[in-house]
């Protein structure tokens, strides 16, 4: 069965993720300065002209973690770095096809962009495109998310 290859703590380590990059991105959009969004402009940039998947790989993580940054919160900087670690465990184990890169750092222009702009709605909601698009990926090796209370469930 395939949800065994990742377990439930594969599972944890993304709903962690969520809320490690939409709380980022929420003080990213009412905190960044001109040199944080130059910075995380520069790092789309490496994406693009990165020629080996590890290269692409660094920069995207230091993206993520730029982003942190740009919100001041130390704390966050530090779980950003801790999910980013556990998310390239976890991405360690799919094809990274060049137009799947393209895409993902289009979006992550996208991000600096609505940062720029000071969009904290906006930039939440790009941030989990961002993190669909890694699940929809990893769903076949993962297992169920937990049932939400009031889903598809039938009348009582």
């Amino acid at each position: 069965m395939a949800a065994e290859v990742l377990g439930d703590g594969a599972r944890a380590v993304l709903d962690y993720r969520v809320v490690v990059e939409t709380g980022a991105a929420v003080l990213a959009a009412e905190r960044a300065q001109g040199d944080d969004l130059e910075r995380l402009d520069g790092l789309t940039e490496r994406m693009d002209s990165a020629t080996e998947f590890e290269d692409y790989r660094r920069a995207d993580v230091r993206f993520h973690i730029g982003m942190a940054e740009a919100s001041g919160a130390a704390r966050l900087v530090a779980a950003m770095t801790e999910v980013q670690g556990q998310m390239s465990d976890l991405i360690a184990r799919i094809a990274h096809p060049s137009e799947v890169l393209r895409s993902s750092n289009e979006q992550h222009r996208r991000l600096v962009a609505a940062l720029r702009r000071g969009d904290s709605a906006g930039t939440v909601r790009l941030v989990r495109e961002h993190i669909e698009g890694t699940e929809h990926i990893l769903a076949g090796l993962l297992p169920e998310p937990p049932a939400r209370a009031g889903r598809g469930e039938g009348p009582r």
